[in-house]
């Protein structure tokens, strides 16, 4: 449901937030959607030119580079020449966070940027600007980036733009690291299966007809513990009878953004992701679950921002994502039954949710990407 999201000026358009973020995970098996993706962020943040790409930190080469709005010859040039001499990739994007959205003009010194020969030779006969990036993947080996840039005649990135980026920044991250594993070339090479067999975490290959086509070693070693999944008569189901419903509603939704569920025991409680079957996957749904962690990756700083909840509000969230009830949540936070219930009412107005399942839907939507590698 549309909502505004909560910024530091103007609210941020949530419905075009949920669009693109539909789009992003449409590009995980089908590469090409990626351009049509950076084209509708630069629409919505005033940008000319936009990139997604991987940089291999040895060779200070990209090894993955989608584009929009870039000029053929000069993006030629820059994986010929330039990417070796972009100044930005040491000052700023080897010293922030993954997942953190930046601007040239708020953090790097223009002046010396702007005698660079990156800056005079590339980037100035295009007339850009400022310049917004954010990392996506930062290794030992490698650095994956999106850069969107904006014609300098048309002023700095607003804090609006930044705040639309932030909130996409999860969604992309995640994509992105799927992406690597789910390359369309090494797809054809292996086939999806010998992609699958390379994620760290539990992987599952389900069907059309809902029996598991493949499992890697780590999903092998999940059902044999038999505690959050099981496979009945070939069929991948979780033990939580609660959860069945809506894993197979999951598994045989149209394709689109995928799925995430909380699920499992309170005392092994799992984080299951699911991409809906298409045709880049061979009619296949994928089928990916977080490793054993003792608390789930709440993202704290984007509840506040995203809906404007406050510490009490959250922490009763992270209760319900544990499964508590609402007596239990009161018992353990030290608050009355009433004022837990009063939190909840405010959790679900704030999502713009009426019911728990919806609510926990909306916040998973924001959790950091599961590690698969």
């Amino acid at each position: 449901m549309d909502h505004a999201v909560v910024s530091g000026t103007d609210p941020v358009d949530a419905a075009a937030v949920s669009a693109l973020i539909d789009g992003v995970y449409a590009c995980v098996l089908d590469r090409g959607r990626w351009p049509g993706v950076l084209e509708s962020l630069c629409h919505e943040i005033g940008g000319c030119a936009a990139s997604l790409n991987i940089h291999n930190l040895a060779t200070r080469v990209p090894e993955l580079l989608v584009e929009h709005g870039t000029d053929p010859v000069a993006s030629r040039a820059y994986v010929e020449t330039y990417a070796g001499l972009n100044p930005l990739i040491d000052a700023i994007l080897l010293y922030i966070p993954p997942g953190q959205v930046d601007t040239v003009y708020r953090t790097a010194d223009l002046p010396a940027f702007r005698r660079s020969r990156f800056y005079r030779e590339w980037v100035g006969p295009q007339a850009w600007g400022d310049w917004l990036s954010c990392v996506l993947i930062r290794t030992t080996s490698s650095l994956a980036m999106l850069a969107v840039a904006r014609r300098e005649r048309d002023g700095p990135f607003s804090p609006q733009d930044v705040e639309f980026v932030r909130l996409l920044a999860p969604h992309l991250q995640r994509a992105t690291m799927l992406s690597r594993v789910f390359d369309d070339r090494d797809a054809k090479r292996e086939g999806l299966s010998a992609l699958v067999d390379r994620i760290r975490a539990p992987a599952f290959l389900v069907n059309p007809a809902g029996t598991v086509a493949f499992v890697n070693a780590a999903g092998e070693q999940l059902l044999a513990e038999g505690s959050v999944l099981q496979a009945r008569d070939g069929r991948l189901t979780p033990c939580d009878g609660d959860t069945r419903r809506r894993f197979a509603e999951a598994l045989y939704a149209e394709a689109g953004a995928p799925v995430s569920l909380v699920f499992g025991p309170p005392q092994d409680r799992r984080l299951l992701w699911v991409a809906p079957a298409s045709a880049a996957s061979g009619g296949h749904s994928i089928v990916l679950v977080t490793s054993r962690e003792d608390d789930l990756p709440l993202p704290g700083p984007l509840l506040v921002e995203a809906f404007g909840l406050t510490a009490a509000e959250i922490r009763v969230l992270v209760a319900l994502l544990k499964r508590r009830t609402m007596a239990e949540i009161a018992q353990d936070l030290g608050i009355t039954p009433r004022t837990a219930k009063a939190h909840l009412q405010h959790l679900f107005e704030k999502t713009g949710t009426r019911r728990q399942a919806d609510l926990l839907a909306e916040v998973m939507a924001l959790v950091p990407p599961i590690s698969v590698f």
